[in-house]
């Protein structure tokens, strides 16, 4: 059912997978027809997915791959890299804006494509190397900055970088350190840990310096209950997650990253059932099931992120999903408590939220949510199969070592 969406919501023209459906009943069925990269990306690693689990043949996969591939050569580009959106329908440019994390789960997905596929290696391999992530690379931080706002003459990058290693941007920066854009120690000057001077964020850090490529990295940490917690930015599993749908951090970072995650879902749990009484966990940016905020917005649980997303009783499934490869047991159980408690299963599987005070569910199914609740899925049913297939190429197998490093 998941898949479902993946096999329906896709323009039939353009062959681009839309980036959300409303389907309350008691109003008429709304889409989002607009897409981004991270959409694209993830739309990529689901028809591995369901072709890895038999729900499609390989003649569909590479049907479906070679005409959305087709289409992105298409697309309107800067400097290789793709804008933050896209109309699916007649494919002009929504928002002149360039996403440093969102190309990044685009490449990701091409990186999977081409190991999984050989016959649409050179389409995927020529995208990937006219992607240039030096631009997006700024050499006095250290950092890559969110993107690039080019409704501005000339084109500016933003203000910000990317500037935490426990967010969802870092498998763009191994992805940049693997095709040569940017120098590998690009990945030790991102910060651990905010720096203890930065007396706004949430915790004052505890740690300690440890040099790595003749960087002085602070390794710090936070601390919630017993556990030590590399923060987010905003506490939500979404940001310590997403990574491992391609990453194997379990595996090959026991020490730093890969036991983060698990200490992490530890606080997730411990935080929604035992501090805040919950029935189920799974905190993170989602749809809102009143439709405020627009119909969207960012959830956390604050002491776990530097800035510290608001928690207000909002959980989306998508989010303890994300934890299967950790704690298997009990997603599955907390995944059967949710439909036990909330009418939370449509048309395409899961329903994207609810609230577990109201009890209203919201009747959005959003690509991103949808395309990591599925590849988590296809991952734990294959033995992480698609983990495999990003690691088996030069770029990911190049910078393995820095995921082992500390």
């Amino acid at each position: 059912d998941s898949w479902l969406y993946f096999k329906n919501l896709v323009d039939k023209r353009n062959n681009l997978p839309v980036d959300w459906i409303d389907l309350d009943e008691n109003k008429e069925y709304r889409i989002g027809d607009y897409t981004s990269p991270t959409n694209i990306g993830l739309y990529f690693l689901s028809i591995v997915g369901a072709y890895d689990l038999g729900l499609i043949t390989k003649e569909e996969a590479i049907l479906r791959l070679k005409n959305t591939l087709f289409t992105l050569k298409k697309l309107p580009r800067w400097n290789g890299l793709f804008y933050n959106w896209y109309s699916t329908t007649n494919l002009q440019i929504t928002r002149k804006y360039i996403s440093t994390v969102d190309n990044g789960w685009l490449s990701a997905g091409l990186i999977v494509l081409r190991q999984t596929f050989p016959e649409i290696e050179p389409l995927c391999t020529e995208i990937l190397k006219e992607m240039n992530y030096f631009i997006l690379y700024d050499p006095v931080e250290g950092k890559l900055y969110l993107g690039y706002e080019l409704f501005r003459e000339p084109p500016t990058p933003t203000p910000y970088h990317y500037g935490q290693i426990a967010t969802e941007p870092r498998v763009t920066s191994l992805i940049a350190i693997g095709k040569g854009d940017v120098p590998e120690d690009h990945w030790f000057r991102i910060y651990r840990t905010l720096p203890i001077s930065w007396a706004w964020q949430r915790q004052r850090p505890k740690g300690k310096y440890r040099e790595y490529l003749e960087i002085d990295v602070f390794e710090g940490y936070y601390e919630y209950k017993d556990l030590k917690i590399v923060p987010s930015w905003g506490g939500s599993l979404f940001e310590f997650l997403m990574p491992n749908l391609v990453l194997k951090e379990k595996e090959l970072a026991p020490k730093s990253l890969g036991l983060n995650n698990y200490n992490v879902i530890k606080a997730h749990i411990d935080y929604a059932l035992n501090e805040k009484k919950y029935p189920v966990w799974g905190i993170s940016p989602c749809s809102t099931p009143d439709g405020r905020y627009g119909g969207y917005h960012e959830y956390g649980v604050a002491s776990l992120g530097a800035k510290g997303y608001p928690d207000e009783g909002v959980i989306t499934p998508y989010a303890s999903i994300l934890g299967i490869d950790f704690f298997p047991e009990e997603v599955i159980k907390n995944i059967r408590q949710m439909l036990k408690n909330f009418d939370l299963y449509g048309e395409y599987g899961l329903y994207d939220s609810f609230d577990v005070f109201t009890k209203k569910v919201s009747s959005r199914y959003l690509c991103l949510d949808q395309g990591m609740l599925f590849v988590s899925l296809a991952n734990y049913l294959t033995g992480g199969k698609i983990r495999e297939r990003f690691h088996q190429d030069p770029i990911i197998k190049n910078v393995e070592y820095l995921l082992s490093m500390e």
